[in-house]
């Protein structure tokens, strides 16, 4: 059963850059009073919606990949991450905010099995790319202070790191960079269904095949997304290879059963819940992994 939250009031986006991700649904709802919703559902099947000069852009909230992988037992593997030495390699401001979202994803994985060492590691990475993009407010020595306080709590951590991101999602916003907060979103994305493929190849599940398929909407919107902020055609590759992708995406047939609608009153918020069902044949399974895989590598591999 999936939930998706109707909200008024929207938040920035911190989800990709952390993430995992799960299946679009959000929107506004017009009979509700505007200015009352002012915090994330930052459940495992939730969404998050970003507001982009007026436009609602719906992504998935923080962390779900990587809560979805502990819930059905798959060990811990370092050998998906990008590795943080890499770091360096990225100097041009489009390199430095796809790579930003990569490592929000790889610091959310880490953070959720409880690898200290490797999340101060990421930690890092992300603090030299937040400072080379003038980030650095978001992730200053008061949020490292806090992080490693708090390194024996998964959920204070990933609030944590959800405040970060907001914080410098914000400030993108605010200073017009809203073409560096679309990177960072499709780093975040394109790392977690990455992820997602792996996984699936290495213990095959009913769970995560759908949290793939869920990502054709998803894949949508990001395109969207990226071509409405694309600065100078410096995303034309990228986009034309998620179009690629999702030729891929088509393929996969899903189907929604609805159910009535659940208002909260007291906050203002409706939840809308449904059944989905995915069908996916192993041959678009594996194309759509190898299509990722490349997208991924393209990314990281400067």
């Amino acid at each position: 059963m999936k939930k998706s939250t109707i909200q008024t009031t929207i938040l920035p986006i911190v989800g990709a850059a952390i993430i995992g991700f799960g299946m679009i649904g959000c929107s506004e709802d017009p009979e509700m009073d505007s200015n009352t919703i002012d915090k994330e559902v930052l459940d495992m099947d939730g969404s998050l919606n970003s507001v982009f000069d007026g436009k609602i852009f719906s992504i998935p909230s923080p962390i779900q990949t990587a809560y979805l992988i502990q819930d059905l037992d798959i060990p811990f593997n370092d050998g998906m991450l990008n590795d943080d030495s890499n770091v360096s390699n990225y100097v041009t401001e489009y390199d430095q905010a796809l790579n930003l979202g990569v490592y929000g994803a790889d610091l959310g994985y880490v953070s959720i099995y409880e690898e200290k060492g490797a999340a101060m590691s990421y930690l890092t990475a992300i603090k030299k790319l937040t400072s080379s993009l003038n980030l650095s407010s978001a992730f200053d020595t008061n949020f490292i202070d806090r992080f490693e306080a708090n390194s024996e709590d998964q959920d204070s951590m990933v609030q944590l790191m959800s405040d970060a991101f907001g914080k410098a999602d914000n400030f993108l916003k605010k200073s017009d960079r809203k073409n560096v907060s679309a990177l960072v979103l499709a780093g975040g994305w394109v790392e977690s269904l990455y992820f997602s493929c792996e996984l699936y190849n290495q213990k095959a599940s009913d769970k995560m095949l759908k949290r793939i398929g869920e990502q054709k909407q998803t894949l949508t919107t990001l395109i969207e997304l990226l071509s409405e902020y694309n600065m100078d055609g410096k995303s034309d590759d990228l986009i034309a290879q998620l179009k690629d992708l999702h030729d891929s995406f088509e393929k996969i047939e899903l189907t929604y059963e609805y159910e009535a609608p659940e208002t909260d009153q007291k906050n203002k918020i409706t939840t809308l819940t449904h059944r989905l069902t995915v069908k996916m044949s192993d041959e678009v399974m594996n194309d759509i992994r190898t299509k990722i895989t490349t997208i991924r590598t393209n990314i990281i591999k400067r």
